[in-house]
């Protein structure tokens, strides 16, 4: 009995790679990146004043920056001591008063006071013309006609009366506290004059060398015309004198009127 035919066994399975291809419009993940850990490369650092998302830059002048990128300090303000408060300086001021008057104090005083200076200096007046009255000088009759008043007030300085209620320079007004009236005292320093007395034309100058200063006697006022007792300087003349100014014929010059206050 033959042996029966070997059969030879099946060759083994031959193993295949399949390689999947991704499905159309899948892209294959990308390399993971790389570690940057290690490395020196830094991000640079952006001023955030340089980025403008559409809002208004800030106003460096009001900060410490600058081109250079310096800091400056700033510095404080001035002090008030450093700085003080401005005084001005002006000329000659009228000090007399204590506190400002009404115009119907200062009437008050006229009816105590003013109306006595009047008098004595009518009554000087009249006795010039025998006698000196004071020493011959503008400011001497003044000083006369005061000292023989009880209830007037000495004055406080060479031009320096009482209390200031008119002052006019050139044809300006710029004080006018009460109407003038017979009694005050009026002071004219280097005014000049020029106006009309009837159909002439004159000039006077007033006060040039010293300041005039006399006794008023009388004052109208639609002519602004004022009339003095003054010391005469003429010689061979009695020592005081009547004389009459018009204030709106002033050209130059400062006019001062005080009212005489009491003791």
């Amino acid at each position: 009995m033959s042996d029966p035919e070997e059969v030879a066994p099946p060759p083994p399975p031959r193993h295949t790679v399949k390689h999947s291809v991704p499905p159309r419009g899948v892209l294959p993940p990308s390399a993971p990146p790389p570690d940057l850990g290690n490395s020196q490369w830094e991000l640079p650092s952006i001023p955030a004043a340089s980025i403008s998302f559409g809002e208004k830059e800030p106003d460096l002048s009001l900060s410490n920056w600058s081109e250079d990128s310096a800091t400056f300090a700033t510095s404080p303000p001035p002090t008030s001591a450093a700085h003080p408060e401005f005084v001005p300086v002006v000329g000659h001021q009228h000090l007399a008063d204590d506190h400002p008057r009404s115009s119907e104090e200062l009437m008050m005083v006229w009816g105590r006071v003013g109306v006595q200076i009047c008098e004595v200096a009518t009554m000087l007046f009249e006795k010039s013309k025998k006698t000196l009255i004071g020493d011959g000088s503008y400011p001497g009759f003044v000083h006369a006609v005061l000292a023989e008043v009880p209830n007037a007030a000495s004055p406080r300085g060479p031009l320096d009366f009482g209390s200031l209620i008119y002052m006019q320079t050139a044809n300006a007004v710029q004080k006018r506290l009460a109407e003038i009236m017979p009694g005050d005292i009026i002071l004219l320093d280097d005014v000049k004059l020029k106006g009309h007395k009837g159909l002439q034309i004159y000039h006077q100058n007033v006060g040039t060398d010293e300041p005039l200063i006399a006794v008023v006697t009388d004052f109208e006022a639609k002519k602004s015309k004022v009339k003095v007792f003054q010391a005469n300087q003429h010689v061979g003349q009695q020592t005081v004198e009547s004389a009459s100014y018009r204030l709106e014929d002033v050209k130059s010059g400062v006019v001062k009127v005080f009212r005489v206050l009491e003791a």
